[in-house]
């Protein structure tokens, strides 16, 4: 396996299964599990939302190999993305924790994802770095973001909107399918 430096991944369709910013309406109702995990926040209308069921084991796999996490998103509702990553919590080694803490840096609005990622990796290793010095990835569902890989960055299609982002789809990618 050949696991990147840098992830990043996109939000809608990509993390959960809605656009963050035309789908929900805060404020949003935790429904915790026995252990404390909140995999299901409802908004103020009754809508039900859950994140892509791998999407934590994904995280957890790339932060235990010490990957830098970037969420690359052009959501227009910013502080709804972040709220939703702040009420959604996850074990992380024996812990339970805000989602929005596996992620390293948050790069949101009209950006292209190409400078989302650069500026990403601008914030985590210094303001010099250049998007071609590392290794790098983006999980997203729409295909005109595959642009990214004219900049040296792997472009990781999320096609099924019922799945997100599965396992299978990130091992295969870890393992160069």
């Amino acid at each position: 396996m050949s696991y990147p430096e840098v992830a990043a991944f996109d939000l809608d369709y990509t993390v959960w299964p809605c656009f963050c910013d035309t789908h929900l309406n805060p404020p949003f109702k935790p429904m915790p599990s026995k252990n404390g995990e909140v995999r299901t926040l409802i908004d103020s209308y009754g809508y039900e939302l859950s994140f892509y069921k791998d999407v934590p084991r994904i995280l957890e796999d790339l932060k235990t190999h010490d990957v830098k996490i970037i969420s690359a998103s052009r959501t227009w509702a910013p502080e709804i993305a972040r709220e939703l990553l702040r009420a959604f919590k996850v074990e992380y080694k024996g812990e339970i924790v805000p989602l929005i803490t596996l992620f390293d840096s948050l790069q949101w609005g009209e950006k292209s994802k190409v400078n989302h990622i650069r500026l990403g990796i601008q914030e985590i290793f210094g303001a010099k770095a250049d998007i071609r010095d590392y290794k790098s990835c983006l999980f997203d569902d729409e295909s005109r973001n595959r642009d990214v890989e004219k900049y040296g960055v792997k472009y990781v299609y999320v096609r099924d909107p019922e799945s997100g982002t599965t396992w299978d789809l990130y091992q295969k990618y870890l393992n160069g399918n």
